[in-house]
């Protein structure tokens, strides 16, 4: 799979997705670097949809409720008149997951399991912000950057090993980050990462 000019995506291994699966609850962390462009925004999408047809990313388990029919859902719970607020709250809840897109690309598989989410960059579903904000990727601030790699200038090698050190978890849990790493004074590659999922 190729990413941005034609180099290939890399991530951590730690972060397989059968690692992913093994987790019951809680985020899982990720990163990914690939050559630079000069937009940001397009290198994270075709990132994400790299991703999404890899399959490198968590998915839930189809629910064999979700293919009875109304009725058939109906009868297989207790008799609405024994608790009929906790047996409306189920149905609507099945109606919910019912009404999910059947996923075909990064943005409908997100909907279609949003709490659990992909465990994965698919999960940075609004893309590129200025500064950390949920389901978005942000620059490491130039204070930041000379704080961790005395340079606002790093390596990519500088920068790889800090994403496998995990140390980008000062940014909470479904906030991205992103930094431009350099070779000879010029953008070499952009580093995303971040923890997601449930």
């Amino acid at each position: 799979m190729q990413a941005g000019g034609g180099h290939e995506a890399e991530h951590n291994a730690w972060d397989s997705p059968v690692a992913w699966q093994d987790r019951c609850m809680g985020s899982s962390g990720w990163s990914y670097t690939v050559e630079y462009q000069a937009d940001v925004n397009a290198a994270l999408q075709q990132l994400r949809q790299q991703v999404y047809e890899r399959g490198d990313y968590h998915r839930e388990s189809r629910d064999p409720d979700l293919d009875m029919t109304d009725e058939e859902f109906r009868a297989s719970l207790a008799p609405r008149d024994a608790d009929p607020e906790r047996y409306d709250a189920i149905v609507e809840d099945w109606l919910e997951r019912r009404s999910r897109p059947e996923p075909i690309d990064p943005d409908t598989l997100v909907a279609a399991q949003p709490h659990s989410g992909t465990h994965s960059i698919m999960d940075m579903v609004n893309g590129v912000s200025a500064e950390p904000a949920f389901a978005t990727v942000s620059p490491l601030a130039a204070d930041n950057l000379m704080y961790t790699f005395g340079t606002v200038t790093p390596t990519t090698s500088q920068v790889q090993a800090w994403m496998s050190n995990d140390t980008f978890g000062e940014r909470d849990a479904w906030v991205g980050t992103y930094v431009v790493s350099y070779h000879d004074g010029r953008p070499d590659h952009i580093h995303f990462c971040s923890r997601s999922g449930d």
